[in-house]
């Protein structure tokens, strides 16, 4: 690790944030530029985060006690705290899109049986190098979110989603590396941690897209083909969600590399000045 990255890790603090979202303001199914699959896209991300984010807690609380740096004790505890209130976020953001009559409760019970399963098979290193690999996608794609909000998540289109995603990315922006810096001070095996990553990255996109099949088809929804144009340039276009996403997926297979090695911190440090309707929400 580098002098900068030590740095970076001793002096920075994870704040969680307590905020007030509108879920009232989802008011259409297909919200996402009237989009099914963009649409479904992100309530399958939400669906996944309630059970996989306390997933995360665990993995990492499970090695809590074993931590003996205050620095990074710290920001276990500040860990805990986001991703604690982002599922509880993410229940709510839920609700309201099965009260609008998305099956998310199927979608959600897709995911809990993946977790069950891993929890059953896996050993806690397995499940923490599984949480830090999880972690360097949520990173990735919240920056991808904060550097783009033309992409589709615009000040236009006021559906909780926007403010919830901006906060979101930037906290996953700010506690990325704590799942890494505890896997490497307890389990500290590279090869697992590599080898369960290219797991993980094989299988993320499957898994978002078994969960969209599942809304779409419980919703008796079937895209046209205007829309499917749309999504595959939204994901594979220049500069797409998955595009641009994969490179940066790859990083975190070199041997050696640390979460710190990407600079993402002028994401975090502006976010207030950047979103200051989001900053607004804080209570």
């Amino acid at each position: 690790m580098t002098a900068t990255q030590t740095e970076t890790n001793t002096t920075r603090t994870i704040k969680p944030r307590r905020m007030d979202f509108d879920m009232s303001g989802l008011k259409s199914k297909y919200f996402f530029r009237g989009n099914p699959i963009l649409s479904t896209l992100m309530y399958a991300l939400s669906a996944s985060f309630p059970d996989g984010e306390r997933f995360f807690i665990d993995s990492v609380r499970h090695y809590q006690k074993d931590i003996k740096d205050p620095v990074l004790t710290a920001q276990i505890r500040g860990f805990i705290g986001q991703e604690a209130h982002h599922s509880r976020t993410h229940e709510d953001f839920n609700a309201q899109a099965a009260a609008l009559g998305m099956a998310m409760d199927k979608a959600e019970n897709h995911f809990k049986r993946r977790i069950a399963m891993a929890k059953r098979r896996l050993t806690p290193s397995r499940h923490l190098a599984i949480t830090a690999a999880l972690e360097h996608i949520t990173a990735t794609l919240a920056q991808w979110t904060l550097e783009n909000p033309e992409a589709g998540i615009s000040g236009d289109d006021h559906s909780p989603l926007r403010e919830m995603l901006i906060w979101h990315a930037m906290e996953e922006i700010e506690h990325k590396a704590v799942a890494f810096d505890v896997y490497r001070a307890t389990v500290n095996k590279e090869k697992e941690r590599i080898v369960v990553a290219k797991i993980v990255f094989r299988t993320f996109w499957v898994q978002m897209a078994i969960a969209q099949l599942i809304l779409l088809w419980n919703d008796r929804k079937i895209p046209s083909l205007r829309h499917i144009r749309e999504a595959w340039t939204f994901m594979w276009g220049k500069n797409g969600f998955r595009s641009w996403s994969a490179p940066e997926f790859k990083r975190y297979l070199q041997p050696g590399f640390h979460p710190n090695d990407i600079d993402q911190g002028h994401l975090v440090e502006h976010w207030h000045q950047n979103y200051p309707e989001v900053s607004a929400l804080q209570v």
